[in-house]
């Protein structure tokens, strides 16, 4: 048994990192440059273990790491071409030192996709996208996805009749 002195040591309390609005931007081209280079394992590092992401394709939410290896399946084929493009400002707002929200607009076209069941190719697009990422700093100094929302508020006629 551990005597006592009645001293207690306290340690000090882990400091949480500074998030820049610089680091955030730089983050949000990664992010895109992973896409469009196809960098393979790349995608799935840019998230938490338990990140959300909401995607605009998808009826619902799904993890963040589905949502890299679902990218990566889709996008990274060699016959896929990803262009993709910020069209407005990052807006950067910082609730807290280690969390961040990126929001922004953009838009992206992948074509030569495959479709192996019917062997065909077809192309995506996101024409007026709207992204919502809220980062966080890992215990490594590397800014991560936590939650993602992605969505197209382009529409077509067709999609207006209906």
């Amino acid at each position: 048994m551990l005597a006592s002195t009645g001293e207690v040591k306290v340690r000090p309390p882990m400091s949480t990192p500074k998030i820049s609005a610089d680091q955030v931007q730089a983050f949000v081209y990664r992010y895109w440059r992973v896409l469009a280079e196809k960098l393979a394992g790349e995608m799935e590092k840019l998230y938490t273990y338990d990140a959300t992401v909401f995607n605009p394709f998808s009826q619902r939410m799904e993890p963040g790491r589905v949502s890299a290896a679902r990218k990566e399946r889709e996008y990274f084929a060699p016959s896929t071409v990803f262009r993709a493009e910020i069209t407005g400002p990052i807006e950067v707002s910082m609730p807290s030192d280690g969390i961040a929200v990126a929001s922004y607009t953009f838009r992206w076209h992948a074509a030569g996709m495959a479709e192996h069941i019917v062997g065909k190719e077809f192309s995506k697009a996101v024409r007026n996208g709207r992204a919502t990422q809220v980062l966080v700093m890992d215990f490594e100094g590397k800014l991560r996805i936590v939650h993602e929302h992605l969505s197209d508020i382009w529409q077509d006629s067709a999609q207006l009749a209906d």
